[in-house]
């Protein structure tokens, strides 16, 4: 009795498009991370063998030393990580707290209360976004450095007001998210009136309305605030580079650049592993946050009805 013919399964066929959209991703993907593959490496080096070898696309020690990620963690007689990192965190958290309270009370009143000249405001505010940063950094250090009673100051001239000193920090951490407010403006505005009119019968008052019920709704938008303003918060090097000079009220980024100076020895050449290895301790916090929070930036962009 003869046997039935086994007839092979075909194999899964594979389109060129797919092959071709795979590599391009993957070279895409390698040139983003290539500079963090730089960085790490380059921490290995000492200085002497930096500035004398010719380094390859990855460059490899000879001599590999973990002197450089020790100064990050535990500093040394010339840095202090622990204080900069520290300085980087309290002023990260503080401003992101802030952001996210105006941002939404702010976008509250917009959303919900009516008084005179609210368009007008509310476009003025929006109209400062326009504004590149850059304009801005004289207007501000005038502002901090003429600040009444502080510094030696009179009411207007003379003193050095409240520069050089952690209130340039505390007073600048809590401005309006002006985006964050815009945001939560928009979402509000889906939220129907009748929501605040059944709160309002069952005997809850302004607060617990804003608080306890419109709040809530409000989280992934609150999530978007929060993580976009830590991570510029975080990544920030005018404010303590222009506004503070004291070594210690530096934070990461500013810290690294002043220490460029520093590290320069006797022939004149910077200290470029430390200084990397540095960096990447800056840079490694950032891509954290944003890999594991990235959903709730999309997430809170879609939930106030913005289209693309």
């Amino acid at each position: 009795m003869a046997s039935a013919p086994i007839h092979a399964k075909p194999g899964r066929k594979l389109k060129v498009s797919s092959v071709f959209a795979h590599l391009v991703l993957g070279g895409v993907g390698f040139l983003l991370f290539y500079p963090l593959i730089f960085m790490i490496l380059s921490g290995f080096f000492t200085k002497e063998e930096f500035t004398t070898s010719i380094l390859g696309f990855f460059p490899i020690p000879k001599q590999a030393t973990f002197e450089n990620y020790l100064i990050l963690f535990k500093g040394s007689s010339e840095t202090s990580t622990r204080l900069y990192f520290m300085n980087s965190l309290y002023r990260t958290l503080y401003s992101t707290f802030f952001a996210m309270l105006t941002a939404f009370l702010a976008g509250y009143a917009f959303a919900r209360l009516k008084f005179k000249g609210k368009e007008g405001l509310f476009l003025t505010l929006l109209a400062t976004q326009m504004i590149p940063g850059t304009i801005a950094l004289i207007p501000t250090y005038l502002q901090l450095a003429r600040w009444p009673f502080a510094g030696g100051n009179d009411i207007f001239t003379g003193g050095t007001g409240i520069l050089d000193t952690w209130w340039v920090y505390l007073l600048g951490g809590p401005a309006i998210n002006i985006m964050g407010m815009f945001l939560v403006k928009q979402s509000l505005e889906k939220v129907p009136y009748e929501l605040d009119e059944a709160a309002k019968m069952d005997g809850a008052g302004a607060l617990r309305i804003i608080f306890q019920i419109l709040l809530p709704l409000q989280l992934p938008i609150m999530a978007f605030i929060a993580i976009t303003t830590a991570l510029g918060t975080w990544n920030d090097f005018a404010t303590p580079f222009f506004y503070t000079s004291s070594d210690t009220l530096q934070t990461l980024p500013s810290a690294i650049t002043r220490l460029s100076s520093a590290a320069i020895g006797p022939v004149g050449i910077p200290n470029y592993p430390m200084i990397i290895t540095l960096g990447l301790g800056t840079t490694i916090p950032a891509l954290l946050i944003f890999f594991f929070f990235q959903k709730y930036i999309v997430q809170g962009l879609a939930n106030t009805g913005i289209k693309g």
